[in-house]
């Protein structure tokens, strides 16, 4: 894709500088986190969105395919602060957790505890960096 489109700007995580070596906003950031993303967008984006799509008439197979697709690109709209390419990474992010809670027969906490350890990923490398 680089050679179509140039090499893509990273996202902008500027707004997450004041965790650069601050133990006490980390733990702080992580904790509100787990409970508005890790949670919230969960419930929201995967439990919410793809079985209220579904539930217009897209019961099938398929529509339950494009309830995922619309899901994900809702989620990734949603992180527009972090640019084209945040964007781009949070959609296929919400398109393999979406794709996950349908395998999983519709097991939210399990993608609840997937979402809060990317994000602790995401929150350790910024603080560390």
């Amino acid at each position: 894709m680089a050679n179509i489109i140039g090499i893509p700007e990273s996202s902008d995580m500027g707004s997450y500088n004041y965790l650069k070596d601050n133990l006490g906003m980390l733990l702080l950031t992580l904790f509100g986190t787990y409970i508005v993303a890790s949670f919230g967008e969960e419930v929201i984006y995967r439990a919410f969105l793809i079985n209220r799509i579904s539930e217009l008439g897209l019961s099938s197979k398929t529509g339950k395919i494009i309830a995922v697709v619309i899901s994900a690109v809702v989620f990734g709209l949603a992180h527009y602060t972090w640019g084209l390419m945040g964007i781009v990474q949070t959609g296929f992010m919400g398109l393999a957790l979406g794709f996950c809670y349908l395998k999983l027969k519709k097991r939210i906490w399990v993608l609840i505890l997937a979402h809060a350890y990317m994000d602790t990923i995401l929150m350790l490398q910024l603080y560390l960096s």
